[in-house]
């Protein structure tokens, strides 16, 4: 939405271009709604055998004995709202599961589950 305003500033909008400033800006919300939604309706859920991803368009199992690497991260933003980051890291993809609320409990449950030693 800040993109959008700063972007807004400095075009030049008349009565002429009203119209297709009005339809950029319906588009410009629409595509981040879409996104959002899809943001927020992946879900991940820890299982007795992997990491269950559940998205829209797919859903996905990442077994514990594939995975290879978890760590956690934590950005200026984030640690400003109490949120975190958790990567997970096989030998064919890195799936970064992003703005958890309990990141660490996420990190030491899947560490506990592929035989690591707890980050505290």
């Amino acid at each position: 939405m800040i993109a959008l305003l700063i972007f807004s500033s400095v075009l030049e909008i008349s009565s002429k271009n009203i119209y297709n400033y009005l339809i950029f800006v319906a588009t410009w919300l629409g595509l981040t709604a879409i996104y959002e939604v899809y943001k927020y309706s992946t879900k991940y859920t820890l299982e007795d055998d992997g990491v269950h991803v559940k998205s829209p368009l797919k859903s996905n199992l990442i077994y514990y004995h594939n995975i290879r690497d978890v760590f956690m991260t934590e950005g200026f933003l984030q640690r400003r709202f109490g949120l975190s980051s958790v990567y997970i890291i096989t030998p064919k993809e890195a799936i970064a599961v992003r703005d958890l609320n309990n990141g660490k409990e996420f990190l030491n449950l899947i560490e506990d589950r592929i035989g690591r030693a707890r980050t505290d």
